[in-house]
């Protein structure tokens, strides 16, 4: 074997890929993540906000290192005047600090740092071999995590994601809320958010799909005359696109095993992509551990599309007629159980 050849290689180095990875590197399986980002966790690609009840589920990391807020109350509005409050006596959600959250995937969560190569772009796929601008890598499974817009995963249409924008702003955190939606016609598809990020700064962000041909920093300004609370100076800046189709129906081809956002691995309710990818790519390392690929396909079938299918189905449903059925959604939901309640957002 030479210092090309592995048994796995891992085409990015984002969740899904990092995840991956530390699967393999506590089972001795030898593998590479090639990435062609200069830094681990750079550029930012999501708010960081996840359901405790799922960082559980799936086994992703909880150190208080890489946590920047825990939610116990949140809020879900509409711009017409429709809420629903939620308070909590435990902690239902995190927020990660994104770039120390994957970070901590790259160094701490396996126990040691995972083998990666940044600053190298991967050309070409072919069989076993991965060309890339430093040289030709072999595997015998290659795990696919690149991202929504790779050249090597299904091609989006505008119909098909959401163009998000977050700032995080110094804002002092709220005494009422760590998370809150705002739903919106102006935001079609989408929503504004407001999600706590520490004691003096909070993420402020919109999320929508871009056929109003708005830029998503100018609709996030129109909010900011709405509720001047939002207002700050801008600490940080993020912006990305959101894949929003229905999960695909094949995850594994051959030794060619896909991940994350390249199957469309993102809760359509929250457009949250953390969860989804850390699964995938944790699952996708499994099924290579026992050297038996089709197990993933299992997985992925038995487990994780339909929890996916379930939140498209919503999602659909939800803006069908925009604000408005956003608003019948609420006024329903507080027709439930208090205890109801809790549980079915909690689990978002």
């Amino acid at each position: 074997m030479t210092d090309h050849d592995y048994d796995v290689i891992i085409i990015g180095a984002g969740t899904a890929g990092l995840s991956a990875g530390a699967e393999l590197e506590k089972n001795g399986i030898s593998y590479i993540i090639l990435d062609k980002k200069q830094e681990v966790g750079l550029p930012v690609r999501s708010t960081g906000a996840v359901s405790l009840e799922w960082v559980k589920k799936i086994g992703m990391p909880t150190s208080g290192k890489i946590v920047s807020a825990e939610i116990k109350n949140m809020s879900f509005r509409t711009e017409s005047g429709k809420r629903i409050d939620l308070n909590f006596e435990k902690t239902v959600g995190l927020v990660y600090d994104f770039t120390l959250y994957e970070k901590f995937l790259a160094q701490e969560f396996a126990g040691k740092p995972l083998n990666i190569q940044m600053n190298t772009r991967v050309n070409s796929v072919d069989g076993n071999t991965v060309e890339t601008d430093k040289g030709s890598y072999k595997g015998k499974f290659i795990i696919f995590a690149a991202g929504p817009q790779s050249s090597f995963g299904p091609k989006l249409s505008k119909n098909e994601v959401l163009v998000a924008y977050e700032e995080i702003r110094n804002v002092p955190a709220r005494k009422d809320f760590q998370m809150i939606l705002w739903f919106s016609d102006r935001v079609p598809g989408g929503y504004l958010w407001d999600f706590a990020e520490s004691d003096h700064s909070r993420k402020i962000g919109v999320c929508f799909y871009p056929g109003t041909g708005k830029q998503p920093k100018n609709v996030l300004y129109e909010f900011d005359s709405i509720y001047p609370e939002l207002k700050g100076d801008i600490i940080s800046t993020m912006a990305h696109q959101i894949p929003l189709s229905r999960p695909v129906d094949t995850v594994v081809k051959g030794n060619y095993l896909y991940t994350g956002d390249m199957v469309n691995a993102v809760l359509n309710t929250t457009a949250g992509g953390l969860q989804g990818a850390f699964w995938t790519g944790k699952s996708a390392a499994e099924s290579i551990i026992k050297d038996n690929p089709s197990l993933y396909q299992q997985k992925w079938d038995e487990e994780i599309k339909p929890w996916l299918l379930k939140h498209h189905n919503m999602h659909r449903k939800m803006n069908r007629r925009g604000e408005k059925s956003i608003g019948r959604l609420i006024t329903l939901a507080k027709m439930m159980p208090k205890s109801v309640q809790k549980r079915v957002f909690a689990g978002l």
